[in-house]
């Protein structure tokens, strides 16, 4: 993975909070507008994006990759929503040759060609969505709708938030989500209230979104079967490296309802911004400062950056401070 180096595509988490106001944890969906619902982004990067999606998937493919047999039907579903998506936003670097159920897609940015028989896991190498997941930069989650909850069932993740498809398989959204510390003012917990709100709201052809945020030391991804590697590396930050260590993670989520199998499909858009690159949007520099320095305990642990934040939020201070100097 890469840092984001047009800031004008970069989904700046905190547009929405007022001047003076600081973050408090919400689920913050928003309905997209009609013309809005194409999760198909090229940024600079995409290239060396994808080069590092397949170097992760290929170093633990059991971690980043799974499904259950029973999934193929909506995987392909999948397949056909992306292809339709990317060719229908830049038609100048994908097409899809249909003859009959014999398809071919073309990518003419990493200059390869995908033929397959729709519909046939046997024509291909790969299981369907790690096959068409590979030419995205984004990662997928595919959750069944049953027993008034969502199962996880398939996922192609490489830029994981203390998450894997290893891990998390077959587990319910409650589940995945249990370690978050927030409820309702009635007590409800804040993963049963998001839980409840998709499976109500995202309908097919009414596709929904929502920005979720963190904080990375030295990492592009952490997932539980590489703790021992990345947990010690939070304790390395100081004020004085924080600006090259420490990077805001930003997932844009996206959340269809699949028409045919009616499961829900999740699709994260990672990005990050180095602390150090803030400068260049003083009013993001600010912003952040101020709302890092007022974080609660309680979401600083879940969220797993609560041994690097003080020496974070002091690097920042710095900087704006430093910043003020210079223009007064």
């Amino acid at each position: 993975m890469y840092e984001s180096t047009n800031l004008d595509l970069f989904p700046y988490p905190f547009h929405n909070i007022k001047e003076g106001s600081n973050y408090r944890y919400s689920n913050d969906l928003r309905k997209l507008e009609k013309d809005h619902t194409n999760c198909v982004v090229i940024t600079p990067e995409y290239e060396k994006q994808i080069k590092r999606k397949r170097e992760l998937l290929k170093e633990q493919p059991a971690v980043r990759f799974q499904s259950y047999p029973h999934t193929m039907a909506m995987q392909w579903e999948v397949v056909e929503m992306l292809i339709e998506m990317a060719v229908d936003r830049y038609p100048e670097h994908f097409q899809v040759e249909k003859n009959g159920n014999h398809w071919t897609f073309h990518n003419y940015i990493l200059n390869e060609t995908e033929s397959f028989i729709f519909g046939d896991a046997s024509s291909i190498e790969l299981e369907p969505l790690d096959l068409i997941g590979r030419h995205f930069t984004t990662d997928f989650v595919l959750m069944v709708h049953r027993d008034d909850n969502l199962y996880l069932e398939v996922a192609q993740e490489s830029y994981a938030a203390l998450f894997s498809p290893h891990w998390n398989k077959g587990m319910t959204f409650d589940e995945i989500h249990a370690p978050v510390p927030f409820v309702s003012r009635t007590g409800v917990p804040l993963a049963e209230r998001v839980r409840n709100f998709l499976i109500r709201n995202v309908l097919p052809g009414e596709p929904w979104t929502r920005i979720n945020w963190n904080l990375m030391a030295n990492r592009w991804d952490v997932n539980y079967e590489t703790f021992d590697t990345w947990g010690p590396t939070r304790f390395l930050v100081t004020p004085e490296n924080a600006g090259d260590l420490v990077r805001l993670r930003v997932e844009e989520q996206f959340f269809y309802r699949m028409p045919r199998s009616n499961a829900i499909l999740f699709v994260l858009n990672t990005q990050f911004l180095a602390m150090k690159d803030l400068v260049l949007r003083p009013e993001w520099l600010n912003q952040t400062y101020s709302i890092l320095s007022d974080i609660p305990k309680p979401m600083a642990e879940y969220k797993g950056f609560s041994p690097f934040i003080e020496p974070t939020v002091e690097y920042l201070k710095n900087l704006v401070e430093k910043i003020e100097f210079q223009t007064n």
